[in-house]
């Protein structure tokens, strides 16, 4: 993962370059090189732009911003597809591409834009027409922000809480004329443009993004029919009043041709989606990094665990994937309690007996479990200093628990030290493809299975806007790289197009620990994660312990919202 910045200066007087402390956090995202280059338009107009890079695919980093005569480039992300060249530098093949569109035309850039598969967010410049081409994959799975005044405006990864900002919606490509101030959005399915004011557009997206989640609203006319031809929701809730106990439900569910097949092809598709995430990259730690004649048999991947389901089976596959004599850390985080001595919170107990099952089933890898235990005074500490500058703009107190939560795991250090790895897999996505909310049995109470079909639409179209930009700002900051592979495009497009009821059954008769992410629980049972596979769902901050339950997450953070000193 990288860290780009783009200053558009209009006044020749520019603010990053004396900002310490924000590039500071950009080459926290990207370690192994830190470079700017500038370009004047006339009439006292100057773009600077600026990047850092995180080596993860090639035979050597790419340095960026990458220039040729018809444009610059900002990469930030990961192209995931077979087709192309992997061990070339993905970076390098988008700037290849681009310069080959260049010359055609802004539909052959967008076309190209449109064709890379994987997270990303993007920034290119045009010269020969002057546009800027700014972008985050459909999916929202990267960082980019944007800061506006009356002198310049700035695109970077991540800004802190001295620049009032907005995230930039993964909904469409956007295309900003810097003579004009005109902005194009380009919608990423459809192909439908529209253009705005610079300012007009970020008026309207501040008033989006400042909506609380229950007045976020989409249209619904992608809901699949709901006909059951197979009559598989009799046959399950036959299978449920017949048979006793979580694990005598799943054997007889798994018998069911259907649910068996689908079951298969789930696990066939993740299997892809984590194989090539762990195959595009050097498999080397940060330690040994840039030795090119060893191999190294430390941790290079490490996933955040806390013992759940969806981090369970992620751990089991990428033991099928990585060198055996390669350690893998499990990093599993806990937040002390002020009246309690214990780090020993749900989440830690849950990891301790998931670890058992994977050291049974994958009995010669060897599992790293760190305990990473975090005191309240730290927490207070970091947050004030360093978390709330990086979830910023995002000020709630559930931002302000996850994004913690995170940045502290994704830092990976216990008592032993901090973990080595420069890759790591996350269940990001799950809960939302699978019906892992609260919410999703409450609507399928209210409304059956059209109203469950409605709110699994909802969650995965908003998801671009709740989490995924704030997790990438603070694992970024340790240098590392998140990888989601249930947000992989080809797995999510096959889960998207089931029934609902073969996604998730959350009837009343079907508790916690079976109904929710029904499918992907017998994913787990398929794999031999028989105990991980009935667990309960727990969020991370209950599950840490990070959370008061006396507080509501959709109101303002207290602590987010004091400016850091200058």
């Amino acid at each position: 993962m990288c860290g780009i910045i783009c200053e558009v200066c209009y006044s020749g007087k520019r603010i990053v370059h004396n900002d310490v402390k924000l590039l500071e956090r950009i080459k926290n995202r990207g370690p192994d090189w830190i470079n700017s280059t500038e370009f004047k338009l006339g009439d006292g107009i100057t773009i600077y732009f600026y990047g850092s890079v995180l080596w993860m695919q090639g035979h050597e980093p790419t340095k960026q911003p990458v220039e040729t005569e018809l444009g610059i480039l900002l990469y930030n992300g990961d192209v995931f597809d077979e087709s192309w060249v992997s061990q070339e530098s993905d970076t390098k093949l988008i700037m290849d591409k681009l310069y080959n569109a260049t010359n055609i035309s802004s539909e052959q850039i967008l076309k190209e834009i449109k064709s890379i598969k994987g997270p990303f967010s993007l920034i290119y410049y045009n010269k020969l027409t002057q546009d800027l081409f700014f972008a985050r994959d459909k999916l929202g799975r990267n960082s980019m922000l944007l800061h506006k005044n009356n002198g310049s405006l700035i695109i970077s990864s991540v800004l802190g809480r001295n620049y009032e900002c907005i995230e930039v919606p993964a909904s469409h490509i956007c295309i900003l004329n810097i003579n004009n101030n005109i902005m194009k959005l380009v919608s990423w399915n459809c192909g439908l443009s529209y253009e705005k004011t610079c300012d007009d557009w970020i008026l309207s997206v501040k008033e989006q993004q400042n909506l609380p989640d229950d007045e976020f609203v989409i249209s619904f006319d992608e809901i699949l029919e709901l006909n059951d031809e197979e009559n598989l929701v009799k046959y399950i809730e036959n299978v449920v009043e017949n048979a006793t106990g979580k694990l005598n439900i799943m054997k007889r569910l798994i018998n069911h041709q259907t649910i068996n097949e689908t079951v298969s092809k789930i696990i066939d598709l993740l299997q892809k989606s984590v194989e090539i995430r762990l195959r595009q990259q050097p498999n080397k730690c940060k330690q040994c990094l840039h030795d090119n004649n060893l191999i190294c048999s430390h941790c290079a991947v490490g996933i955040l665990f806390s013992g759940g389901l969806d981090c369970s089976i992620l751990a089991l596959m990428a033991d099928k994937y990585l060198p055996e004599d390669q350690e893998i850390d499990l990093i599993n985080v806990a937040f002390k309690k002020e009246n309690s001595s214990s780090y020993e919170v749900p989440d830690r107990q849950t990891g301790k007996q998931s670890l058992q099952e994977l050291q049974k089933l994958c009995p010669s890898r060897k599992w790293v479990f760190k305990e990473v235990n975090i005191s309240r005074e730290e927490l207070e500490k970091m947050q004030k200093s360093v978390i709330a500058d990086l979830v910023y703009p995002r000020l709630t107190i559930l931002d302000e628990s996850l994004g913690s939560a995170l940045w502290f795991a994704a830092k990976g250090e216990d008592e032993k030290g901090r973990s080595l790895s420069r890759v790591l897999l996350l269940g990001s996505g799950a809960d939302e493809l699978f019906g892992g909310y609260i919410r999703h049995r409450n609507a399928y109470k209210r409304k059956g299975w059209s109203g469950l079909s409605k709110e699994l639409l909802l969650d995965w179209s908003r998801i671009s806007l709740r989490n995924l930009a704030r997790d990438n700002r603070v694992i970024c900051d340790h240098g590392r790289q998140p990888r989601m592979p249930y947000l992989d495009e080809e797995f999510s497009k096959f889960v998207l197009g089931l029934k609902p009821w073969l996604r998730c059954f959350p009837a009343e008769n079907l508790e916690n620990g079976i109904g929710d992410k029904l499918i992907l629980r017998l994913v787990a049972y398929k794999l031999g994660l028989i105990e991980a596979a009935i667990l309960p769902k727990r969020a991370l901050q209950f599950g840490s312990r990070i959370a008061n339950k006396k507080e509501k997450g959709s109101d303002f953070s207290k602590t987010f919202f004091n400016k850091p000193l200058p």
